[in-house]
């Protein structure tokens, strides 16, 4: 046949040679895609232009071009050979010819700009050389089988030369160009420069797999975070869209930024999710086509090996589309919780001192992130499992008449239905994520403020409050998985009762293919709307998630009401000073006033002032005191002199821009971390500086007494040192700033005598540390002994000051500083108090130079050479079902194995009623199978329920309040030296984290578990019957398996907790920054404290994201192995001519079966990974001891003591 067989039609295919058309192949396999190519190539090269250059290899770069230029001259030599008419062409392909040497020229312009700009092989240009050259392929086969003359042999030769051309250009332009890459290697990602077939099959993960299976991963093992989703850049961007001005009014004004932010990751997996929607509508026009096939005596050779291919083909495209969408479809969801932790804790920064939201943005950061990542998970399917739903309906409509609107209207109920109750999940999750929050929140407070909790007795009636929330939240809980549980009831009540309503309702005449292929086509119908009615609660949810955040980034942030004089300082950067404090500029001639306060009026509430009428300056390089009684305004004075005050009236103008003021808190804030860190917060260190702040603050006493000195650690909110301890390393941490003003409140509680007079003289006194650097200071203290040394002093009372001047001008007033009885001692050497004892004690140990930074907060110890950390502890499992009893486990077991039943013997029931249909008389009535039929379905539903009630409302109840219980009295009764050794956020994630994994991930990971391994043993056992020969194949898919998930869960179980683990840091981190908010902006510390909360947040993600795209790469090889089943399950039905029935009950079930399998190891990894909450909590009950030893457990009557003393006799005590 000559090239010019468009005679016989465009779609004509020829089926004798078991070919295309030649015509259809240059249209659809040449034209088409190097039309988009040439589009596509265009944009890229513009792009890439701008982007600097991260390769040199110019050896290669020509070795590869000279490759393409090659090929380039076999496109010319194909069209000159067209043009001399030599043989008949016609226009498409005379375009065909065209348009490659087209395409050709840009795969140059395409390979050059790729080759510098990208340190990845061009994505584009491989897709399209990968493409092209499997058209090509076939485009040649059908050249020289259409060949007739010397002319169209010597083209068609031409034409495989440069297809084996191509094949060398996809191989140089794949290769890696790792070892060329200009930056350092050691800091990115391999992911970033891998090809699209390394990213398609998940390759560029095998040394961390390696890895994982051979030792026990820490986290410096971790692939680097992928630039693309460090936290810093994608934070801009989505402040680039921001406007929290139009955010109120809108419910879902977070949601439209955040879509807006990430459109285009957003919108990349739609083309890969599109392929694989059509990739699984293959799957019933296979079955049918073979099915047909089968029911012929014969089957062609060519034929069957189409056959064979067209399932390699089929499921090999599911497996690769699938893993490329959710790749980038967990990119994503990373993206997402980095852009919304980011912003919560910048909006943390922000927030005014005394609002009562820091415990909910906690929560927010952790359960809330949690609920929004898993909604998004399933996000795609929804919309692709609508065209899926409306595309299988056509095909049943084609195949059975009206009656496909059975199945339809199953779904438009259950739709409705699905819309009333999704009417009551938002107020059913936010009253859980209340509860939730209000358990946290007052754990949180619960373990930071242990140490007075049992000095006060207190402990045991807070005990019993925080587990009467519990139960209160388990009851929340319950009310919204009821509403899960009616989802899931209503998500597979059309997938079970379409089929037997359909084919009770159809008129059609049914025969195997027909029974088979509908079947097949109402799985694709009832699937997907089955995952979207249970995927529709948790995406309601978490968009209600989302809409909690926006509520907290809607309250009212601290506004700076204080005035800067604008003509001092003018060498500091105006736009950081306006981010640290916010203060606005005023023009005014200086003076010698560094703050000036007129007709204040300052207070906590709207309308309610703690101070009112306040008139007062405060001299610059002065010392002025601020005293007066126990609640008449200090600390309220003190914050307004910081701007912190939310309610505020009159004017308080500061003399220039003081962008970093020494500032100490009346309770003294402490990082989690060493003693030095907290002193140097931010600030590089400087020996001599420093070294005369721990002189000065008598720390260097204290350093001799510590074995670390002050590498000694703090603990959470400093609990292993004394309150006046605290206090002086808060005050070393103002001196060592070097700050231009100092306000400090009451930084003298907790010292005793001899040590205040120290400090107050080598700081305050006349040659101290601040007189020398002639710094401005504001002290508030009880302490007036000290009043003669002050240049100024302001007495409060009654809301207002009472009076103010010098000491001595006070003295001599009837008032309040008079009524202290003080004399004017200023005159005197007041040092001569300080102990000669003490002073030659002091001493500093030789320190490093390095820059402090609090990033050092220590957690648990977590111990890496634990062998269960890769193979796990099976003793959870028990610990857990005796958590909820052995009785409701049993349950679970049992009410699986009917649902795996009740699931598949319906498919087996369906092969003899399409047996007893092709006989030549009829053994039961129509009604008889569809009868049975329906009551296997309805039975299968009926199992589903009770097994969701038992697991999700039972279990969840009696084993979350049990754990709850039983870790709460552990850490109530645990010592004090393990808080001082434990950090908090480690200990809050076991209540936060933990105890929301074993409410929510935990319970669906069994549950699921369940679902998969009895629906796959009933699968397994259903497939053999259309060949024996295939039980064969069983032992080596059970050790296939066994080995697959034994490689991949030593792996993912230590991905799931390091996930967990480098989530505590950055809690811990947030903790500690909400407590001391009002420091960290005085210091201005704020931007620091930003950038570290970035750092953790990319670290915690290091983790997180790997284990999602290793749970991807596990889907794509147990996808692989079911196209290996079905290539051999469809190799032995055309073979050995296998009975129809059977053979398309065993396909119809291969449909499901990869989900089984994917189902079981990934249900199972999750199960696994979810039980590391049981785990640790176990962990946790077992191995701290409580303080309460034998015979120290004594509980006293209620009369005790009438009489008694307490003697100590050379007691020696600490914490370790």
């Amino acid at each position: 046949m000559p090239f010019h067989d468009s005679e016989f039609g465009l779609l004509y295919m020829n089926r004798d040679r078991f070919d295309f058309n030649l015509h259809f192949e240059q249209l659809f396999f040449s034209i088409l895609p190097c039309t988009l190519f040439i589009v596509c190539s265009l944009w890229r090269a513009i792009t890439q232009s701008r982007k600097p250059s991260v390769v040199y290899a110019p050896i290669f770069q020509l070795t590869k071009l000279g490759a393409i230029i090659t090929y380039v001259g076999l496109q010319i030599a194909l069209l000159i050979q067209v043009g001399m008419g030599s043989f008949h062409v016609t226009r498409i392909f005379i375009a065909s010819s065209v348009v490659n040497l087209v395409a050709a020229l840009a795969m140059v312009m395409i390979s050059y700009t790729d080759h510098n700009r990208s340190p990845r092989p061009s994505i584009l240009l491989n897709t399209y050389l990968f493409l092209t050259l499997l058209f090509d392929i076939a485009q040649s086969r059908t050249l020289f089988l259409l060949s007739e003359s010397t002319p169209e042999i010597t083209y068609s030769a031409v034409f495989t030369t440069s297809l084996a051309v191509k094949i060398v250009i996809l191989f140089l332009e794949t290769k890696s160009k790792n070892k060329w890459i200009t930056w350092d290697r050691d800091e990115h990602s391999p992911e970033e420069t891998s090809s699209i077939f390394s990213l398609g099959v998940l390759s560029w993960l095998n040394s961390i797999f390696l890895q994982g299976y051979r030792s026990t991963l820490s986290m410096d093992d971790l692939y680097p975070l992928d630039v693309a989703l460090h936290s810093k850049q994608l934070h801009d961007r989505f402040l680039a869209n921001m406007d929290y001005s139009k955010l109120k009014g809108d419910s879902y004004g977070l949601v439209k930024v955040l879509v807006k932010t990430l459109l285009v990751p957003l919108l990349l997996p739609i083309p890969l999710r599109l392929a694989l929607l059509g990739f699984t509508f293959c799957q019933p026009f296979f079955i049918e086509k073979l099915l047909d096939h089968l029911s012929r005596p014969e089957i062609e050779a060519n034929v069957g090996y189409g056959f064979i291919g067209a399932a390699i083909l089929i499921y090999l495209g599911m497996a690769v589309s699938a893993a490329l969408c959710w790749y980038l479809h967990h990119r994503m969801r990373a993206m997402t919780r980095s852009i919304l932790v980011t912003e919560i804790f910048s909006r943390a920064t922000q927030a005014r001192i005394g609002a009562d939201d820091h415990n909910a943005a906690l929560t927010l950061m952790s359960t809330d992130i949690e609920r929004i990542r898993l909604g998004l998970r399933m996000l795609h399917n929804v919309w692709a499992g609508v065209i899926q739903a409306a595309l299988a309906a056509w095909m049943l409509y084609i195949r059975l008449g009206l009656v496909f609107l059975v199945p339809i209207g199953v779904v438009v109920v259950c739709f409705t239905l699905l819309g009333v109750l999704v009417n009551f999940t938002g107020d059913s999750q936010r009253a859980w994520m209340t509860g939730v929050q209000k358990r946290v929140g007052l754990t949180a407070t619960v373990i930071a403020g242990m140490k007075n909790l049992k000095l006060s007795g207190l402990a045991s009636t807070v005990s019993s409050f925080v587990q009467k929330l519990r139960v209160e939240e388990l009851a929340a809980g319950a009310r919204f998985r009821k509403i899960f549980i009616l989802a899931a009831m209503l998500g597979f009540t059309p997938m079970l009762i379409s089929p037997p309503l359909t084919l009770a309702f159809t008129r059609a005449s049914l025969d195997t293919s027909k029974v088979f292929t509908s079947l097949a086509f109402l799985m694709l119908l009832t699937n997907p709307l089955s995952q979207i009615f249970t995927s529709i609660p948790e995406l309601v949810s978490g968009i209600a998630c989302i809409g909690r955040i926006q509520a907290f980034l809607e309250c009212e942030t601290r506004h700076d009401f204080r005035q800067v004089l604008s003509n001092r300082k003018k060498n500091l950067n105006f736009t950081e000073i306006e981010a640290d404090t916010g203060s606005s500029e005023i023009e005014t001639a200086p003076d010698s006033t560094m703050i000036s306060i007129k007709n204040g009026n300052f207070g906590w509430k709207e309308n309610v002032f703690v101070l009112q009428d306040i008139n007062a300056n405060i001299e610059k390089s002065s010392f002025t005191m601020v005293v007066g009684p126990v609640g008449s305004g200090k600390s309220t004075f003190c914050k307004t002199l910081l701007g912190e005050i939310p309610m505020s009236r009159g004017s308080v103008v500061l003399s220039m821009r003081c962008p970093r003021i020494g500032f100490c808190d009346q309770t003294a804030f402490m990082w989690n971390g060493t003693i030095r860190d907290n002193i140097l917060g931010f600030s590089i260190y400087d020996e001599k500086r420093y070294n005369s702040v721990i002189q000065a603050t008598a720390l260097s006493v204290d350093f001799a007494k510590l074995t670390q000195g002050d590498q000694t650690n703090v603990g959470s909110d400093g609990i292993t040192l004394s309150g006046g301890q605290k206090q002086r390393v808060s005050l070393a941490r103002a001196l060592y700033l070097e700050s231009d003003l100092v306000i400090l409140d009451d930084v003298f509680s907790g010292l005793d005598a001899d040590t205040e007079l120290h400090v107050f003289q080598r700081v305050f006194g006349p040659g101290g540390l601040l007189q020398q650097r002639r710094t401005t200071v504001v002290l508030c203290t009880h302490s007036v002994r000290f009043l003669p040394f002050s240049d100024h002093v302001i007495a409060l009372g009654d809301n207002t000051i009472k009076e103010q001047g010098s000491f001595k001008e006070l003295a001599e007033q009837e008032g309040y500083v008079q009524s202290l009885g003080i004399r004017d001692s200023a005159g005197g050497d007041g040092s001569e108090a300080v102990s000669e004892t003490a002073a030659s004690k002091e001493r500093t140990e030789a320190q490093k130079d390095a820059q402090g930074s609090p990033d050092g907060s220590p957690g648990a110890e977590v111990n890496l050479d634990d062998p269960n950390r890769a193979t796990g502890d099976k003793a959870v499992y028990k610990y857990y079902f005796l958590s909820m009893g052995l009785l409701v486990a049993f349950c679970c077991f049992f009410l699986a194995a009917l649902w795996g039943f009740f699931t598949n013997f319906p498919t087996i029931w369906l092969k003899f009623w399409t047996d007893d249909i092709s006989s030549e008389t009829r053994s039961h009535s129509h009604a008889y199978y569809v009868g049975i039929y329906a009551l296997l379905q309805v039975s299968a539903l009926i199992s589903l329920l009770l097994l969701g009630i038992t697991l999700f409302i039972v279990s969840i109840k009696r084993a979350g309040a049990n754990l709850h219980h039983d870790t709460l009295t552990t850490l109530i009764q645990a010592p004090l030296s393990f808080f001082t050794h434990t950090d908090t956020g480690v200990i809050t994630n076991l209540f936060s984290q933990d105890l929301n994994l074993i409410d929510t991930e935990l319970p669906d990971a069994l549950l699921n578990t369940l679902f998969c391994v009895f629906q796959a043993l009933g699968q397994a056992a259903v497939m053999p019957t259309s060949s024996a020969y295939l039980a064969i194949s069983y032992p080596f898919l059970a050790v296939l398996l066994y080995s697959v998930q034994r490689f991949y869960l030593r792996t993912s179980r230590q991905l799931r907790l390091l996930d967990l683990e480098a989530k505590s840091p950055l809690y811990t981190h947030f903790m500690d920054t909400v407590r001391g908010i009002t420091t960290l902006r005085a210091f201005g510390y704020i931007s620091d404290e930003v950038s570290k909360n970035a750092r953790l947040l990319n670290r915690s993600q290091q983790p997180a994201y790997l284990l999602a795209m290793v749970q991807e790469w596990l889907n794509l090889v147990l996808d692989m192995i079911v196209m290996i089943l079905a290539a051999v399950l469809t190799a032995l039905a055309v073979r050995l001519h296998s009975n129809s029935g059977f053979t398309g009950a065993s396909l119809v079930t291969l449909m499901s079966f990869g989900e089984s399998l994917s189902g079981i190891v990934i249900y199972y990894t999750r199960l696994e990974t979810s039980i590391g909450a049981i785990s640790r909590l176990k962990t946790f009950n077992a191995t701290v001891k409580p303080e309460g030893k034998e015979g120290e457990d004594m509980v006293p009557p209620g009369n005790w003591p009438q009489h008694g003393s307490v003697e100590l006799n050379n007691v020696s005590a600490s914490y370790q």
